[in-house]
């Protein structure tokens, strides 16, 4: 099984053969196309704030509410997309200096970090979410289990992400 490089030249982490594969890559494109329409939303809810403040002296309560839980939705399900492509931020100074052995170590190590911070994530924001539904949002009105599950789906995809990405690194001898 070849995994083609991504934009960045990277290679796609490893992903099951058959109907698995093509459920991965659909669950990743809903993540992509829900990321655009996200920040669609939070660029309209903003400019609605700036015209309705700056044209008619009234701006209303719920675009900044909007806005603000669009952020958050952003930043948190465009982490499993930064793990995949291998975009995050990375401090870089032990791993040059490294045996290939020792370097592959430290990457399966990072990985496995990275996997378990991301259960904790989708663990707590279960969690989270059952305090939630017992809340509802000041402008909103909506419930605040609906704001926060992006909690545990975000876990659950930078999880499955970090994981993948691991067993590819494995596979290719740790080379990212």
């Amino acid at each position: 099984m070849t995994d083609l490089p991504a934009k960045g030249g990277r290679p796609e982490p490893v992903l099951p053969p058959g109907k698995a594969r093509s459920f991965a890559a659909g669950i990743r494109r809903g993540v992509e196309i829900g990321v655009v329409a996200l920040f669609a939303i939070l660029t309209s809810a903003v400019f609605v704030q700036v015209v309705a403040r700056y044209v008619f002296n009234r701006p209303p309560a719920w675009t900044e509410e909007l806005a603000r839980y669009s952020q958050v939705w952003i930043v948190l399900l465009a982490s499993s997309i930064c793990i995949r492509k291998g975009s995050h931020l990375a401090v870089d100074y032990l791993s040059p200096g490294l045996t290939p052995v020792l370097r592959k170590a430290l990457t399966v190590f990072t990985g496995i970090l990275i996997t378990f911070f991301a259960v904790v994530v989708a663990v707590w924001g279960i969690r989270l979410m059952a305090v939630g539904r017992h809340q509802v949002s000041p402008a909103l009105q909506i419930n605040m289990a609906v704001v926060y599950a992006v909690f545990p789906a975000a876990g659950i995809l930078m999880a499955a992400e970090a994981a993948a990405d691991t067993l590819r690194r494995l596979k290719n001898g740790g080379a990212p």
